[in-house]
């Protein structure tokens, strides 16, 4: 999927869907999914997020991960 790298100051909201109803912490998915979106080009670096809401979901068999990224305005 091609992906149009975002500038500026950014929010990212994040839903967690576990893959099954064991204990996660919600705090250990996020470093690496931030450093993986921004060698995926989403952004150029984490430091550009001053907004990060994240959120657990129902379960989903095989489990994923939501991620919404806006621009903030000036």
């Amino acid at each position: 999927m091609r992906v149009e790298r975002m500038d500026g100051r950014l929010a990212v909201r994040v839903t967690v869907c576990p893959p099954d109803h064991r204990r996660r912490d919600l705090d250990n998915v996020q470093k690496a999914l931030l450093d993986a979106l921004a060698k995926g080009g989403a952004y150029r670096d984490d430091s550009q997020i001053d907004r990060l809401e994240v959120e657990r979901g129902p379960v989903t068999p095989g489990g994923k991960v939501l991620v919404e990224i806006t621009r903030i305005k000036p």
